[in-house]
Formats: structure tokens, sequence, C-alpha cells
């Protein structure tokens, strides 16, 4: 079982005289930079110079290259996508950490693959929250917090840990949770989600319904279009993924529970597609394969995507959005 960590397992004096830098302003960074600053920690913000640097300004923080900022700080949050973020590590971090610092990532994939090539003398933390940037300052200001998956990859201080829960109680997911992990599981959850199959899952349902007679507006309704979905989320994050069951009718009850299950040999096999799925993360084939296709320029990200735009059923989908008010392009 994992431990989790909640607002007084966190303390601030941990970041007194302190300096942190927000290394990359975008959802995340501004977010996580307002909460730090609302909860009185100094915050230095390190971006490129462009619109989110000048958003960064704006909203009041001293902003500097990325470089310049990390001069400035003690601990470091880095912010940055997974895709450049090792190369701006090499280039702009690394050479300017002092001994006894400590970074921080909110994703672990860089540092389970062996791409971030931190000094051995500094603290290596993970903070990932489980929600986007709007979010994360949303729930900041309401008190409500959220969760996050934390833990200590490399401690260089021995005192690696109490950093980390005071930055994550500066952050605001103490509110909520902490929930003790590492670089690797989080990676391992978060990559298994992405590509066990949803989107796929739900366009092939709605094209099946279609065949069947049902009008693509409905079939698109059922599935997502609605904003369904965002309410049953909310049920299960307070009755539990089968106890949010008992908020529907009999007939959805007995639908999800008993005719919705695989059979034995459905279920082997999918079980198999996924252990599948799982062996390449673990094994780093998946990372390998990514790598080789930023080093491309992302052609069969573009291809596929491509392909899946130019679907039949998108330009219902936009129409049906668009007459429902929820369309926003981009």
């Amino acid at each position: 079982m994992a431990t989790i960590y909640h607002e007084d397992s966190g303390d601030l004096k941990w970041l007194k005289g302190k300096t942190v830098s927000v290394l990359g302003y975008g959802n995340q960074g501004s977010a996580q930079a307002q909460n730090m600053r609302d909860s009185g920690v100094k915050v230095v913000v390190g971006n490129t110079r462009d619109a989110y640097f000048e958003m960064a300004v704006a909203d009041d923080f001293e902003a500097f290259d990325i470089s310049e900022a990390v001069k400035r700080a003690d601990f470091h949050i880095l912010l940055i996508t997974d895709e450049v973020m090792p190369h701006v590590f090499d280039k702009d971090i690394r050479p300017f950490l002092k001994p006894g610092q400590a970074v921080v990532v909110s994703s672990g994939y860089n540092v389970a693959y062996g791409f971030l090539r931190y000094p051995s003398e500094v603290d290596v933390l993970m903070i990932a929250p489980r929600t986007i940037g709007t979010a994360v300052r949303k729930t900041y200001l309401s008190g409500k917090g959220f969760a996050s998956l934390v833990g200590v990859h490399h401690d260089a201080t021995g005192h690696a840990k109490q950093v980390m829960l005071a930055l994550a109680k500066a952050i605001g997911t103490l509110k909520c949770a902490g929930i003790e992990s590492s670089c690797e599981e989080e990676t391992l959850c978060d990559l298994f989600n992405e590509q066990s199959g949803g989107l796929y899952a739900w366009r092939r349902a709605y094209e099946l319904l279609v065949e069947a007679g049902a009008s693509p507006e409905a079939a698109m309704l059922e599935f997502w279009v609605s904003g369904e979905l965002s309410d049953v989320a909310e049920v299960i994050q307070t009755h539990g993924l089968f106890g949010q069951v008992k908020f529907h009718s009999m007939t959805s009850q007995y639908g999800q529970e008993v005719t919705g299950r695989h059979s034995t040999r459905e279920e082997e096999e999918e079980r198999a597609r996924l252990r599948g799925i799982i062996a390449r993360i673990k094994d780093g084939t998946f990372a390998k394969e990514w790598t080789l296709e930023q080093q491309a320029g992302y052609p069969t990200l573009n291809r596929v995507h491509q392909q899946n735009m130019v679907h039949p059923m998108t330009p219902i989908e936009e129409r049906l959005l668009r007459e429902m008010g929820f369309w926003k392009k981009g």
C-alpha cells in the first residue's frame, strides 16, 4: 500500500530563505508558480522569450532566461515538455546547479528512461499532478487541492523527502493527497493510460451503432458529446468505480455489471493485449520508438492524426458540438 501524505506531512520551513525556479510557464508552470507564491514562497520564472515569458511578467513574476533563473534559485521545478527537456537540461540547467539543490519533475519519463543526466550532488524529486494546470490553480484557490504522485528519486542531501513534501504543500497538492510513488511507476501508469486504446474504443462503438441504424448524433451523444462522462467521473471520485453504479437505473446497473463483462476467453485476450503494452513500456521499446519518431520529425504521428481527422465522423461531430455551443477550434 502506498503512503498518502496530507497537509500536516509538509513543513514550509524547508523553503524559508530559499528561491524556487519554475522552468516553463505553460499551463502547469503558471498554476504552480502562482500557488507557491500564494503560499509565501519566493518564485522566479525561467522561460524562453515568447508569449509565456510575457505572461509571467504580466502576472508580476521576475522572469528570466532559463539559465539565469536556475542561477538565482535553490530548487528547480522542471515544467518543460518531455520532448525537449533533456536538451534544455544539458544546456541551460545542469551547468548552473549547485550541490545540495534539488530538481523536481512533474513527469517521471525522462528520469525513468535515463534521459535526464542530473549531477549526483543534487536531489531529484517528483511531484506529478494528476490533473491539468487550470485545475491545479482552481482547486488551490477553493481549498480542495488536487491529487499528485510524489516521490524522491535521488537523495543527495539526506533531507530530500522533507523538501519534496514542503514543495508539494506549497503547490497545493497536500490539501487533497500526495500519493507516494516513483518515476518508474508514474511513467508506467501514465503511458499505459494513454496507450490502452480508449479513443479507438469510443470511435469503434460509434461506428457500430451507426452501422446498426443509429444516427451519428445519437451515437456521439451517448458516448462523449453530452458531458455525462464528467458527471460520472465526479461520482466515481466520491463513491468508487463500482459504487457509482447505484446512481444509474436498474437497467443500466445490469448492463454495466452483468452484460458488460467479457467472457473468460475475451478477458484473457484483452489482458494479453494490455500486458503487451505494459511490456513495451517497461523494457524501453516504446521509449526507443518515440525517440526515433521525434528525431524524424513526427511522421507517423502526423500521418495517423491526419487519418483520424478525415474520418467521416469528424464533420458531423464538429457540427453537433457547434449546435450545442461547445465547439472550440484548436
